[in-house]
């Protein structure tokens, strides 16, 4: 076990050094509010507000919606956090709890800001904002995707929008949500969201949401897309010509609260940060963060968070063939992904001289050493290697091209869309 000793030893320099830079992913948009003023730092409004924003993940019902204040006037301080409607609780509460830490450290001293991630909202004042609607700030996001028969295109948007502003309206105190889709031009099918924060009555739902409708004709860059969303502090809406939301039928009750001292859903908690803390890296370090992620999930023994959930991570065969995986698989893939890193090649086909090779067979000519030897080879000691044997399993790639395109990068703020490398979003603040 003294290479697990040492492979642990090392993965908690470098977690010590990621987390001095990159303790909470960054939010989509935030927003300070001027206005409002600035507190004193040690202030009694810094210590209700840091006091209240630690109350609220774990205060957060299964709704995904949670208002509260906290102190006594001048000092008074309110906060309300929405996540998304179709987000389950421990995914919410653990958007909610990023989003307390990073806004306060990105618009120090201001008594009123909003931060959104994709998945959660939170905003605080020090005014009362609860059952007030708010219009601004607000902020849209564009796909950079023409849509194909404009005039078709809108008009089918239109009715979707439309329909999903009656059904959010509808929506009881607890949710104002809803999702769906319809058929526009070309047989093309178009998904769509609106959220009102549930504090809102339904007038005022559905005046904030027909505002946010109203304005993506009048906005440029948003006009005539496959693709947008309009952000505002009481409601939302998004549009994209993929599913980018999770089913929740409409008859079927939320799912119950979990147990106080039951640990978070590793599955859920992972995926959102991991992916979250990965865009943020160059690709470099993207590979050393998933060979750090994957320690953790060995040592923690989280045989339900398979290596293909994390970032850069190579799937193992018999995940990607038949959904099976293990302690074993992780730990070939945390392999594979060490031989891409120290070979230079990625874990697919790729020329080599006049042959064309897997990453497998390239390392199996050069090195084939057990972990014993390997900790050997660490003390210091000489070995001779034994003939490597052929690797057990090759899922052939259907394409040899190395060079296919990541992503996209328009203006200074970009998102990449959850489903294809092409429905890139652009993030730009409504200025009315």
């Amino acid at each position: 076990m003294g290479s697990w000793r040492e492979l642990l030893f090392l993965y908690l320099i470098l977690l010590n050094i990621l987390t001095l830079t990159v303790s909470q992913p960054d939010l989509q948009y935030h927003f300070s509010i001027p206005e409002s003023g600035n507190y004193s730092t040690n202030s009694t409004y810094q210590r209700n507000l840091e006091t209240l924003l630690s109350s609220l993940p774990s205060s957060t019902d299964r709704y995904g919606f949670y208002s509260s204040s906290f102190g006594e006037d001048p000092d008074r301080v309110n906060a309300i956090v929405l996540c998304r409607g179709d987000v389950d609780l421990n995914t919410c509460r653990s958007c909610i709890n990023d989003s307390t830490i990073k806004l306060p450290q990105l618009v120090p001293n201001y008594k009123e800001a909003i931060g959104w991630y994709d998945y959660c909202m939170l905003r605080y004042s020090n005014k009362s904002i609860y059952g007030i609607q708010a219009t601004r700030p607000s902020y849209y996001m564009w796909n950079t995707e023409n849509a194909s028969s404009v005039n078709e295109f809108n008009l089918a948007l239109r009715s979707l929008l439309d329909g999903l502003r009656s059904q959010a309206v509808s929506g009881g105190a607890h949710r104002k949500f809803a999702t769906n889709n319809t058929v526009g031009p070309d047989f093309q099918t178009i998904y769509g969201l609106m959220q009102c924060t549930p504090d809102l009555s339904q007038i005022d739902c559905n005046n904030c949401l027909l505002s946010a409708a109203q304005r993506i004709p009048q906005i440029p860059r948003l006009r005539d897309k496959r693709g947008g969303r309009y952000l505002t502090p009481s409601c939302s809406l998004r549009y994209e010509t993929y599913q980018f939301f999770t089913e929740i039928p409409a008859d079927a009750p939320p799912p119950p609260d979990a147990p106080a001292d039951a640990p978070p859903a590793t599955s859920d908690l992972w995926v959102m940060h991991v992916s979250d803390i990965c865009s943020s890296f160059p690709l470099g370090m993207k590979s050393i963060f998933a060979i750090m992620c994957l320690l953790e999930a060995l040592r923690q023994d989280l045989k339900v968070l398979p290596l293909a959930y994390i970032c850069l991570g190579y799937m193992a065969p018999e995940y990607a063939m038949h959904g099976q995986f293990s302690v074993k698989s992780d730990v070939f893939s945390f392999g594979v992904l060490v031989l891409e890193i120290l070979s230079g090649q990625k874990n697919n086909s790729f020329r080599n001289g006049e042959n064309v090779e897997n990453l497998l067979s390239y390392v199996r000519k050069y090195c084939g050493p057990t972990m014993a030897s390997v900790v050997l080879m660490l003390s210091s000691s000489s070995l001779s290697l034994p003939v490597p044997s052929e690797p057990a399993f090759f899922l052939h790639s259907a394409s040899t091209n190395s060079e296919l395109p990541l992503l996209q990068e328009h203006g200074h703020e970009m998102a990449v869309s959850d489903h294809s490398t092409n429905e890139v979003s652009i993030t730009e603040l409504d200025p009315r």
